[in-house]
């Protein structure tokens, strides 16, 4: 039962993180040269400096680390999601000071896929919640305690028997 949740995890983790760096991927599924990615990410440090794009794509990197790590019940996986997290945090605080970002301005982008669903509350705390939660989830896996299939999800299915 519990590898079946690694890897539902590790999808929606993975998802997240390709979701990240689709503005990276989508000129190349439409033509496009691996140069226009290189420039479209250079002018974007260029007006930003490179924290943020070097944050947004650190995050990325680390979400899909995550998923693997996940999927693989690697005990490292809770820390790798986590600080993909943590970089999204930072470069979201970031972002409130930088309004001229494109590529890396990961709550616009996150409000305007939302907005289909008409929400009456702000899309980007709703997220992080969202993800925070997801963390846990991967953290509950067990797979930080070194003990393959002895998740904390055990104790859901197999309660304590008190003598």
């Amino acid at each position: 039962m519990v590898w079946v949740c690694r890897i539902v995890l590790a999808v929606l983790v993975g998802a997240y993180g390709g979701w990240l760096v689709w503005p990276l991927i989508e000129p190349l599924t439409t033509g496009g040269s691996t140069a226009d990615v290189l420039a479209a990410v250079s002018n974007e440090a260029a007006r930003l400096g490179w924290a943020l794009p070097s944050l947004w794509l650190g995050s990325a990197l680390l979400y899909l680390v995550a998923a693997v790590f996940t999927a693989g019940g690697i005990g490292a996986a809770p820390g790798a999601y986590f600080l993909a997290f943590g970089a999204e945090v930072i470069q979201r605080l970031l972002l409130q000071s930088a309004p001229e970002a494109t590529l890396v301005d990961t709550p616009a982008r996150l409000a305007s896929a939302l907005a289909p669903l008409n929400l009456a509350v702000d899309s980007g705390p709703l997220a992080l919640g969202a993800m925070l939660a997801l963390g846990l989830l991967v953290l509950m896996t067990g797979a930080w305690r070194g003990k393959k299939g002895h998740a904390l999800t055990r104790h859901w299915t197999e309660p304590p028997v008190y003598a």
